[in-house]
C-alpha cells in the first residue's frame, strides 16, 4: 500500500518577499517618473506662456497700426503680471476673445508701455507664485527665456 503525500510546493499566491520585491521596483520607478513628469509638464506651461507673450507682441503691431495715436497698448510705465493685466490683454489687444487662460491660468500676463530701451512696449509673464519671471520688449529682447 503507498502512502500519497502532500505536496508542500503546490501553493497558489505570492510570497511576502515577492510582494515586497514587486512594491519596492514600482516604489523605484515612481521615485524616477513622477519628477520627470512634473518637470515636463512645467516646461510645457513655459513654453505656453513664451508663445503668448509671441502672439500679444504681434497684435500690439496691429493694435498700433489701428490706433488712432499711433500708439501701442500698455497700462502704463510698468506694471505687475496679474489676473487683471491677462484679462485686459484679452479685452484692449484680442477684442474680447480669452486668447489668455483666465479661468485656471499657469501665468498672469501684463503689458506695460516701457522705457526708451524697450522700444514701445514690454510685455511681462510670471507664474501664480512669483516665479519664471520672463520679459519681452518691443525690439524683441528677452529675459527669463
Amino acid at each position: 500500500m503507498k502512502l500519497k503525500l502532500r505536496s508542500l510546493h503546490n501553493n497558489k499566491g505570492f510570497s511576502l518577499i515577492e510582494l515586497l520585491v514587486v512594491i519596492a521596483i514600482i516604489g523605484i520607478l515612481a521615485a524616477v517618473g513622477i519628477p520627470t513628469y512634473v518637470g515636463y509638464v512645467s516646461g510645457t506651461q513655459k513654453t505656453n506662456a513664451m508663445n503668448e507673450m509671441q502672439a500679444i507682441y504681434m497684435v500690439q503691431e496691429e493694435y498700433k497700426a489701428s490706433s488712432s495715436a499711433n500708439a501701442y497698448y500698455g497700462d502704463g510705465n510698468s506694471c505687475s503680471p496679474s489676473l487683471a493685466g491677462s484679462t485686459n490683454i484679452n479685452t484692449e489687444l484680442f477684442g474680447g476673445k480669452e486668447q489668455l487662460d483666465t479661468s485656471d491660468p499657469k501665468f498672469y500676463f501684463c503689458v506695460a508701455s516701457g522705457g526708451a530701451d524697450d522700444g514701445g512696449f514690454k510685455i511681462f509673464a510670471e507664474r501664480l507664485d512669483g516665479t519664471d519671471e520672463m520679459t519681452l520688449n518691443a525690439n524683441n529682447k528677452k529675459t527669463g527665456w
